[in-house]
């Protein structure tokens, strides 16, 4: 039983993904795949534009066998730790014998060399690192110059890699395989035609953010996606659950930091140097997060780190909550399965040592917490109002192809 992880957040699945899809399959020549999935909030700091349910469906069919979901803790986390989780889960499965992701750089070797530096920190880099952050930047920027002034004398184009979306995802799914000293064998493939934050669909290869943004052109966005991919979505939109987006909790965020004091903001996780006092004036200032956003971002704080940290709020994740989440994953929760996924469940109940969640019960609520109450919080989005119900995740069953 050879058995290939993807981690994903299909935002929503494009063609883009099912090339990555084939291409696993044939570079990894796996039998089962399995997909870890981000649940309704997604790692740039925003709601799914539908919901895990409706993802997981679209995933079984471009060829998915199980989706497992991976905690909102780490869904919402900054990259290191978005992969941690992710990388984690797989490890814990302990019948994943390979990975593969996508880049735009395509080539493993040179991705692995960085993230091996980045894992061993040799002495001029680290120093070089402390230098950077001392003067006020980002740690993702100074982080870079880090390691461009580390493989200054090599042909390494560090600022071009380091500065791409996937490359950066890559970077950190193998420090965490190195950290972890796992089995698991990793491969990318190269990203083609569009880049992770293009805002335009110029083929029928488009970013999911592209497809986003041109939601209300149907005509346009049908040309970048499979066609059940298309169905679902419109399916949803139909029903008052799709498309879900940020600014549609505008008014609780605003009314969670109007009515919040500074002391309480501070105790949010992430949020430090004074930007409580910057989020709360922008608050009693502003009637949108756009304008919201503009007010706080900085070299440090960057447009998606605040966007993570709106979600803190929004979902009341403390400092303390969030360092008590994410040590370590404590379960696995099945979101759905095929034929060759439900042969995948009986064989992770002989190999792993969490706990396995398929259809939630009471008994579960404490685990799923988080989960349960992000999907409460993200269905008051719906424009339907009989979808609005509470505590979903113990009513839904997985979904089963």
């Amino acid at each position: 039983m050879n058995i290939a992880g993807i981690i994903v957040e299909y935002n929503p699945l494009h063609n883009g993904h099912i090339y990555h899809i084939e291409q696993t399959k044939k570079i990894t020549n796996c039998d089962y795949l399995i997909a870890i999935m981000s649940g309704n909030f997604v790692q740039r700091g925003e709601p799914a534009i539908i919901n895990k349910w409706a993802r997981t469906e679209i995933a079984l069919k471009a060829g998915i066998d199980l989706v497992i979901e991976l905690p909102l803790i780490y869904s919402i986390s900054s990259a290191e730790n978005f992969a941690f989780g992710a990388i984690s889960i797989l490890n814990e499965l302990k019948i994943v014998d390979s990975i593969c992701f996508g880049s735009e750089l395509g080539n493993i070797e040179q991705l692995f060399e960085i993230a091996k530096i980045l894992v061993d920190e040799p002495i001029n880099f680290k120093k070089s690192l402390k230098n950077n952050l001392k003067k006020g930047f980002s740690y993702a920027k100074a982080r870079e110059i880090a390691l461009k002034e580390y493989f200054d004398k090599s042909n390494h184009n560090i600022e071009n890699i380091i500065n791409k979306s996937n490359n950066i995802l890559g970077i950190e799914y193998l420090k965490s395989l190195i950290k972890s000293n796992s089995k698991i064998k990793p491969f990318t493939i190269q990203r083609i035609k569009s880049s992770y934050n293009d805002t335009k669909i110029t083929s029928n290869i488009a970013s999911a953010t592209s497809i986003r943004l041109n939601f209300d052109n149907l005509d346009l966005i049908k040309n970048a996606i499979p066609q059940f991919t298309f169905e679902t979505l419109l399916r949803e939109k139909n029903n008052g659950k799709c498309p879900i987006n940020l600014n549609l909790f505008t008014d609780i965020l605003l009314y969670k930091l109007r009515s919040m004091s500074e002391s309480e903001i501070k105790k949010i996780h992430d949020v430090s140097e004074g930007l409580e006092n910057k989020l709360k004036i922008a608050a009693e200032e502003v009637s949108n997060l756009e304008d919201l956003i503009k007010m706080t971002i900085s070299k440090r704080y960057t447009k998606t780190r605040i966007q993570r940290i709106l979600l803190y709020i929004l979902l009341n994740i403390t400092k303390d909550l969030y360092f008590q989440q994410v040590q370590k994953p404590r379960y696995i929760r099945i979101l759905g399965a095929n034929t060759n996924g439900r042969k995948i469940i009986k064989k992770l109940k002989e190999s792993t040592n969490l706990p396995i969640i398929i259809n939630p019960s009471k008994k579960d609520k404490e685990l799923l917490d988080l989960d349960i109450k992000a999907t409460d919080i993200y269905s008051l989005a719906y424009k339907n109002d009989q979808y609005k119900i509470a505590k979903q995740d113990l009513k839904i069953p997985p979904v089963l192809l």
